[in-house]
């Protein structure tokens, strides 16, 4: 579907007796109001195509979008396109890349093995020399110069149209093929010179966080995140940026509240693309620089929208709704209807089976929920002394702050339950730990990375693809848990650990 009804175009030699044909009246040099519709198919003025499938809006051409149809059917954006690409695959090949497949692998490799005596055909040494010999003859160098004169020009142009017609934007620094500029509302932000040059031949806003279209290297997802933020928070924005931990890139950066936050789309940072360290390192190098680091996973963004945003927004201090904790009332929940409820629809992590449910009750209604249990095998022990617990969860409803909520539940239950020991868990990809400091909680490490299966699109713990649960279920016994998986074509990825509190009752 095309957002525009109409769309204004220039009158030429070349194209005036087709519009004249249709039945508008013109002339070359005029310019011309037309219906979409009329544009001729192969035609490269830009328009807002919006996915049938997510209503994703992007700028780009009529030829393209007609091109887009032909193939589809329907107009679809990249990641619709992905998913049905995937669904196709999964259907013709059992895997969502043909790649992935073991025997077409298996065939491509003998057929390289056959043809270049190597399974990768550009590690045939005939190939490498053929590529250095045509760079040295066109180049004069063993590697390919083109790109880089092409990079030079490219810059050069783009920096005189943006000092001769963008003087309200700020040239902050020019790193690789990468420019950073402040814009007039004070937002600073990394741009690739390949994605500067679209944006000046659409004459659109250069910024990316004012004008958050769908350049090549941005996912939807993302902009979709810095859209939501940009409406709560008008401060300073720094969005792609590698001045602050480099060379790694900060998705959305907010100084003033040294608070960033991170897009991390499962296919793209599971174990086929990002070592198992790389979101931890993220996280601790942020905070080494005092930043808090939040993860948004591809996952929770579809399914828990509603919590992601209600985390965003007590981030930003923009939560709407604010309750005094000494206005609520403590009731244990005995309800596990109501607490499964609660938890799936206010906590990341959902539902956890514990012993003692202690909710806030304010004017009658569930606002604030605090479970406790025996630790869990899951978590490294299982617990038989008595007097051991685990603070298994802690929540508010959505959009809603209870002051003195957390403190009030955590008082009650140390009173009426008398433990001697209690244990618990925050998990790095998007909190500090705070709540267990101002619970007198001790602070007594960290964990490695966790990590995850990415099942249909899905990330699910480790502890249900245990070797021995697969073994039951058939798999190789000889074979490692991950060795099955990745023959299953299950990949992993990895989170950014959590930190662990104790606390010891006299």
């Amino acid at each position: 579907m095309i957002k525009e009804k109409h769309i204004n175009i220039n009158i030429v030699g070349r194209n005036i007796n087709v519009y004249k044909n249709l039945g508008y009246k013109c002339y070359v040099g005029k310019k011309l109001t037309i219906d979409v519709k009329d544009l001729q198919k192969n035609s490269h003025y830009k328009i807002t195509a919006i996915c049938d499938k997510c209503k994703t809006q992007k700028t780009l051409s009529y030829y393209a979008y007609n091109k887009n149809i032909k193939k589809y059917d329907t107009y679809l954006c990249n990641n619709c396109k992905q998913i049905k690409i995937e669904k196709t695959n999964m259907i013709k090949y059992g895997t969502k890349r043909p790649i992935q497949n073991k025997e077409i692998r298996k065939k491509l490799e003998q057929t390289n093995l056959k043809k270049y005596n190597n399974k990768i055909a550009s590690k045939n040494t005939n190939i490498i020399n053929k590529i250095i010999s045509t760079n040295l003859k066109r180049w004069n160098e063993t590697s390919s110069a083109k790109n880089i004169i092409i990079k030079t020009k490219q810059r050069n142009t783009i920096i005189g149209k943006l000092l001769k017609k963008y003087k309200s934007y700020n040239i902050l620094s020019i790193v690789d093929d990468q420019c950073e500029f402040k814009c007039n509302k004070n937002h600073i932000y990394h741009i690739s010179f390949s994605n500067l040059h679209n944006r000046l031949k659409q004459k659109s806003t250069l910024c990316t966080i004012c004008n958050p279209i769908n350049d090549n290297n941005i996912s939807d997802k993302e902009i979709q995140i810095l859209k939501f933020i940009n409406i709560y928070y008008n401060d300073k924005i720094l969005h792609s940026n590698r001045n602050i931990i480099p060379p790694l890139e900060l998705d959305i950066y907010l100084p003033d509240l040294n608070l960033a936050f991170e897009f991390n789309g499962l296919y793209w940072h599971s174990e086929s693309y990002k070592d198992k360290n790389y979101h931890l390192n993220k996280t601790e190098e942020c905070e080494q620089k005092g930043i808090q680091l939040i993860h948004i996973w591809e996952d929770d963004w579809v399914y828990k929208q509603d919590i992601i945003k209600s985390i965003i927004l007590n981030k930003l201090g923009k939560t709407p709704n604010k309750i005094y904790g000494r206005k609520t009332e403590v009731r244990e929940v005995f309800d596990n209807k109501l607490v499964r409820e609660f938890l799936n629809k206010n906590h990341l992590q959902g539902f956890v089976g514990s012993k003692v449910k202690l909710g806030l009750f304010y004017e009658n209604e569930l606002v604030s929920l605090m479970t406790f249990g025996k630790r869990r095998i899951s978590m490294g022990k299982k617990s038989t002394n008595e007097g051991e617990w685990e603070l298994l969860r802690f929540c508010n409803k959505l959009n809603t702050n209870v002051l003195g909520g957390a403190s009030k539940l955590f008082k009650y239950f140390i009173n009426n339950y008398e433990p001697k020991e209690i244990i618990t868990y925050a998990d790095r990809s998007h909190s500090n730990g705070n709540l267990y400091k101002q619970l007198k909680f001790n602070y007594i490490g960290k964990t490695q990375s966790n990590y995850y299966y990415i099942v249909d699109g899905i990330r699910n713990h480790r502890f249900n693809f245990r070797k021995d649960k697969l073994i039951k279920e058939g798999f190789d016994p000889n074979k490692t848990e991950h060795d099955i998986m990745i023959d299953r074509n299950i990949f992993r990825i990895y989170d950014s650990g959590n930190l662990k509190y104790k606390l010891f009752i006299n």
